[in-house]
C-alpha cells in the first residue's frame, strides 16, 4: 500500500512541474505577442508619418507660400509656419482633436527656399523629420 502512495506522489509532482513549465512558456509567449503588437503599431505610425511628410514636401515644392501650403494640405498657417493636424486614422482634423501634428517651417536661404517638415504625436514626440528644398534663384548663367 505504501508503494502505491509513493507512485501517486511522484506522478502528482510531474504534473505540477509540467503545469509550471507550461505557465512559464505561456507568459513568455504572451510577452512576445504584446511586444510584437506594439512594434506593429509603431511601424504603422512611422509609415503614415513618412507618407504625410512626403505629401507635405511635394505640396511645399508646388506652393511654397505658407498660406497656399496650408490651404492645399487642409492645415493652418500661423506665424509663417504651416500646421496640419491629423486624427488617429491619419485624416485631417482640427487642433483639439489632433493625435498627430505635421509642422512645415519654410525659410529662405540664399537662392533656396528650405522647409523643415516635422511629424510628431500630440505629446510632441518626434516621429519623422524631413527637409525639402526649392530652388528660387534665377537660371544658370
Amino acid at each position: 500500500m505504501r508503494r502505491q502512495h509513493s507512485r501517486s506522489a511522484v506522478f502528482l509532482t510531474e504534473i505540477l512541474l509540467a503545469l509550471l513549465i507550461f505557465a512559464l512558456c505561456s507568459s513568455v509567449c504572451a510577452g512576445l505577442l504584446v511586444r510584437a503588437y506594439r512594434l506593429s503599431k509603431e511601424s504603422g505610425c512611422l509609415n503614415q508619418a513618412v507618407i504625410a511628410a512626403q505629401s507635405g514636401a511635394e505640396a511645399f515644392k508646388n506652393r511654397p507660400e505658407v498660406d497656399d501650403l496650408a490651404l492645399s494640405l487642409e492645415g493652418v498657417a500661423e506665424d509663417g509656419v504651416c500646421y496640419v493636424y491629423y486624427d488617429e486614422s491619419w485624416l485631417p482634423t482640427t487642433a483639439p482633436e489632433a493625435a498627430y501634428i505635421m509642422r512645415i517651417a519654410p525659410e529662405q536661404q540664399d537662392d533656396l527656399q528650405v522647409a523643415e517638415i516635422l511629424v510628431s504625436d500630440r505629446e510632441a514626440r518626434e516621429i519623422f523629420r524631413l527637409e525639402a528644398a526649392l530652388w528660387t534663384g534665377g537660371g544658370a548663367s
